[in-house]
């Protein structure tokens, strides 16, 4: 097994007395914890706000129900013309919250079969 380094050793007994450069140390250690939560906290709430913004930008096509963004003039899924000016078309074939998902969804059962 390698020896402990002396600047480990050194820091550990600067830690853990109770002297100015201990104290100094733990001041610092904690403030760059402290600056490094808030950091990233900021950040993530900035990232929210950003994904909440860019997500109000999105429309849905009437005819096929996918995610287009905001500035799109068609689809790009099937290149049906988007209405702009609404969320959904009242024409449109396409309701999202027309039915709930468990009545879309195909029930499947297992089966032996014999070979």
């Amino acid at each position: 097994m390698g020896r402990v380094p002396p600047l480990v050793w050194l820091l550990a007994v600067l830690l853990l007395l109770p002297t100015t450069a201990g104290r100094a140390l733990v001041g610092i250690f904690g403030g760059a914890a402290l600056l490094l939560l808030t950091v990233s906290l900021v950040l993530g709430g900035l990232g929210w706000l950003g994904w909440r913004r860019m997500k109000s930008q999105f429309q849905v096509c009437g005819q096929c129900g996918a995610t287009n963004l905001g500035s799109a003039a068609v689809c790009s899924a099937c290149g049906a013309v988007l209405d702009n000016g609404s969320k959904s078309s009242e024409n449109s074939s396409f309701d999202a919250d027309a039915a709930p998902a468990s009545s879309a969804t195909i029930d499947i059962t297992a089966e032996d079969v014999d070979s």
